[in-house]
């Protein structure tokens, strides 16, 4: 399941804002040599910077306005990712990930290494000393930059501070407030919102998901591709939505003891070793649809009644808080946090 071949600015859904300040610069030759792709996970950052890197170095554009034609030779080498001169920066595997494992489109997260590392900075640092191979520009894309580690990014930092001349870096990330100011302040910020209905509809259809498995993605999406395509097998989102109501249940049941709530808590096991437990994914993704949920019900029953709306506008609110404390928590600390947001929404009673 891959997104149909990128040509240029055309083929990006939404974000007509940022698209038209870049392709503002691009006419005034004045863009940048370094941005920061600031927003959402899953709503195209990674995909316009491809684009802005494609359209750099299309040989067919007759004037700066054009967009890049997609079919000549950079073209194409840049949508197939074997542009010598478009180096893409991620997270590496850890050392003890299978090579069935390295082959996957969509990597597990927990068999990826937690930070960006120096080692992987020191020979892409070195290469821009040079003049770009194939195309008039280089592009460097490092995704997740705000999981460079610190060495890492003051590797790039002292790369920004005197910028090469005809190489440009792209940093895509949803969290920019961790990335060193110093980095932040020497890119020029481009911000992406989230994508409308219509547009993730049709970024759905590009995918070939079938009408049925596209309605059931749409609600779950909020403006994320990325989003909806964490839940794009039925089997897995029958999985979640089963944990889901678990913790559902449990709240709606009067006289419940938490110490018996609380015991959802105890199956927390990363990764897995029995049917009945659950791992860091699966609590990641359970939790963002309670979150939504909740939200949800809380707007829905406002009018009506105002009592519930705010129980579940308050019990939202614990789930919000409990996301943000476990991004970055350790394994033990996930288990803690876990029984203290269930102990929490139990205490929150209509």
């Amino acid at each position: 399941m891959t997104e149909p071949l990128l040509q240029g600015f055309r083929s990006v859904r939404g974000h007509e804002a940022a698209i038209g300040l870049l392709r503002r610069a691009i006419v005034q030759r004045r863009t940048a040599s370094a941005y920061l792709f600031s927003g959402p996970l899953g709503v195209g950052k990674d995909r316009v910077a491809h684009a802005l890197a494609q359209t750099m170095n299309c040989t067919a554009r007759a004037t700066p306005a054009d967009d890049a034609c997609g079919e000549c030779t950079n073209c194409r080498r840049i949508a197939q990712g074997q542009f010598a001169d478009l180096l893409v920066v991620k997270r590496e595997f850890r050392e003890s990930t299978s090579a069935r494992d390295r082959e996957s489109d969509e990597p597990d997260d927990k068999k990826l290494r937690q930070e960006i590392v120096v080692e992987q900075m020191k020979p892409i640092m070195a290469s821009v000393a040079f003049r770009p191979h194939e195309g008039g520009t280089r592009w460097i894309i490092i995704r997740e930059a705000d999981r460079l580690h610190p060495n890492a990014a003051n590797k790039l930092l002292k790369t920004l501070e005197e910028p090469p001349a005809e190489t440009h870096f792209v940093l895509l990330s949803h969290r920019p407030s961790s990335l060193l100011p110093t980095i932040r302040s020497r890119c020029q910020t481009v911000n992406f919102g989230l994508l409308d209905e219509a547009d993730v509809r049709a970024v759905l259809e590009g995918l070939a998901l079938t009408p049925e498995h596209i309605a059931e993605l749409l609600p779950l999406a909020e403006g994320s591709v990325g989003r909806a395509l964490i839940y794009k097998d039925p089997k897995h989102l029958a999985a979640r939505k089963k944990l889901l109501e678990e913790i559902l249940s449990a709240l709606r049941v009067p006289g419940v003891a938490v110490g018996g709530f609380v015991e959802l808590a105890t199956r927390y096991k990363d990764p897995p070793e029995k049917p009945d437990q659950f791992g860091r994914a699966a609590l990641d993704e359970t939790l963002a649809l309670l979150y939504r949920h909740l939200r949800n019900e809380a707007l829905t029953s406002s009018g009506k009644a105002p009592r519930q709306s705010l129980v579940n506008a308050l019990r939202a609110e614990i789930v919000r808080e409990t996301m943000e404390l476990l991004d970055g928590a350790t394994s033990f600390n996930v288990g803690m946090q876990l029984q203290n947001m269930l102990v929490r929404l139990r205490e929150v009673r209509p």
